[in-house]
This record gives structure tokens, C-alpha cells and sequence, in this order.
């Protein structure tokens, strides 16, 4: 009887170091497989879309005095403005394909890794999808960024070279 206990005994010892060790690596297991699952690249729930003409890019520019009429205008002229852009995005539509954002405090870099501030003027961009030159020109027909609130207001348009593979 006493080597039937003493068995029983380092069978449940046995069982006691198996199970939190057994209970452990399943916890491990399960840990790593959520890291990995919430490190992995998101699959899209739709691919983009495909592009239909050419993307060109729209770079705003104005002098700095101009920066500094708009950031003291009163809420309502900045609303005014804000409604302006708001329109002109809707009636763009899908051929905005990044409306953009203003831009400041640009820097040029040199090749020997030094820096400077920019001289450009740029003071925003979007981004816009168009068949050709000229219905770029339709689509920044009546353009807030041209509508007269700087004398100075330009806006300067590149077309991107679509490169294959990329």
C-alpha cells in the first residue's frame, strides 16, 4: 500500500510540474499568434482604385505676408475661406485625389546634409487625377486659391510620370 501512495504521489507531483508548464506554452503559443496577427499588413476590404488619367500636382504659392492675413482673419473670414475650398473639392469630385494642406516652414537639403530655409513660397498642394493638361485647367477654373484673396497668388502645376512597377 505505501508503494501504491508513493506511486500516486509522484504521479500527481508529476501531473502538478506537467500542467502549468503545458498550460504556459499554450498561453505562449496563443500570445504569439495575436502579436503576429496584429503585426501583419491589414488586408484592404476593397482595392484601390484603379487610376482612370494622370495625376498632377498642385502647389500653392504666396508670399509670407499673405500666411499672416490669413492667420488673423476672424472666424468667420476663415469660415468663408474654408467654405470656398469645401466647394470646390465637391465640385471636383473624384478627381481630387488628395485635397492637400497648407504648408509651412519649408526647408531645402543640401547633398552634404545641411539645411536651409526655403525661399519657394509654397504654402500648400493637392493632388488631382485629370486626362490631359487642359482639363486640369477646368478643374482650377475658379479656384479659391486664385480668387483674389492675395494679389500675389499663384498656383503652379506638375504633371507625375508615371513610372511602370511602381
Amino acid at each position: 500500500m505505501a508503494k501504491q501512495v508513493k506511486k500516486a504521489a509522484k504521479k500527481t507531483a508529476k501531473q502538478a510540474v506537467r500542467k502549468p508548464v503545458k498550460k504556459a506554452a499554450k498561453v505562449a503559443t496563443k500570445t504569439a499568434k495575436k502579436v503576429a496577427k496584429k503585426s501583419a499588413p491589414k488586408k484592404s476590404a476593397r482595392p484601390a482604385p484603379k487610376q482612370k488619367g494622370r495625376r498632377f500636382l498642385i502647389i500653392y504659392h504666396a508670399p509670407i505676408d499673405a500666411l499672416e492675413q490669413t492667420s488673423n482673419a476672424t472666424p468667420e473670414q476663415q469660415a468663408e475661406g474654408m467654405a470656398m475650398w469645401k466647394a470646390w473639392a465637391e465640385w471636383v469630385g473624384s478627381k481630387l485625389h488628395d485635397l492637400g494642406a497648407p504648408l509651412v516652414k519649408g526647408r531645402r537639403l543640401h547633398p552634404d546634409g545641411s539645411t536651409a530655409p526655403s525661399t519657394k513660397e509654397v504654402v500648400g498642394y493637392s493632388l488631382l487625377e485629370a486626362e490631359d493638361f487642359s482639363d486640369v485647367m477646368d478643374l482650377l477654373s475658379g479656384h479659391p486659391h486664385i480668387s483674389g484673396w492675395h494679389p500675389e497668388a499663384t498656383i503652379e502645376i506638375h504633371e507625375a510620370m508615371m513610372l511602370p512597377g511602381m
